[in-house]
């Protein structure tokens, strides 16, 4: 298996397992920023958003003006960012959920469209140029990496929210 196809697998398979969280939670749910918690469950949704145009893209092949066309991007990085800010939630209505749910899947199959032109040649490369920093990777195989890793982490989080608002974890169906 070359390197590409085994990022594009991760990435694939880190958002089958949100899909399934997102569908375990019912949608009046998501607004609720539970006790003990600084997020809500749309919140991680939009993060993952954002997160994955980033890494899989606009740090691997520059800004992508599909997503650009279809996605409010720039407002959504401002809302959904994350980086060095306290404010995980936003508030009911901002964003309807059928929505974002929408545009995820957009960004996602934008994601994999990019993924089929690489090859592995490509991913020793330097990233992309940035306005700053990336948090986390030098190498376009860095980036496509830290994307499918920084989304289970995010599933952790919205696993426990949902477990708060009374879901508990199912691992088979």
């Amino acid at each position: 298996m070359s390197k590409i196809d085994f990022l594009k697998e991760q990435i694939i398979e880190a958002r089958a397992f949100v899909n399934r969280l997102m569908s375990e939670l019912p949608e009046d749910l998501w607004y609720v920023v539970p006790d003990g918690t600084d997020s809500n469950f749309i919140w991680q949704v939009g993060h993952l958003l954002v997160s994955q145009n980033f890494h899989t893209m606009t740090a691997v092949t520059g800004v992508n003006e599909r997503v650009g066309r279809l996605i409010p991007i720039k407002e959504y990085n401002k809302i959904f960012n994350g980086m060095g800010t306290l404010h995980r939630s936003i508030t009911k209505d901002l964003i309807p959920v059928i929505k974002l749910r929408e545009q995820l899947d957009n960004v996602h199959q934008i994601c994999i469209e990019n993924l089929e032109l690489m090859n592995d040649e490509a991913l020793v490369e330097p990233l992309a140029p940035l306005p700053f920093k990336h948090p986390v990777a030098e190498t376009k195989y860095e980036a496509l990496s830290w994307s499918f890793k920084h989304e289970m982490w995010h599933s952790a989080e919205m696993e426990a929210i949902k477990r708060v608002l009374g879901y508990p974890i199912v691992w088979m169906k």
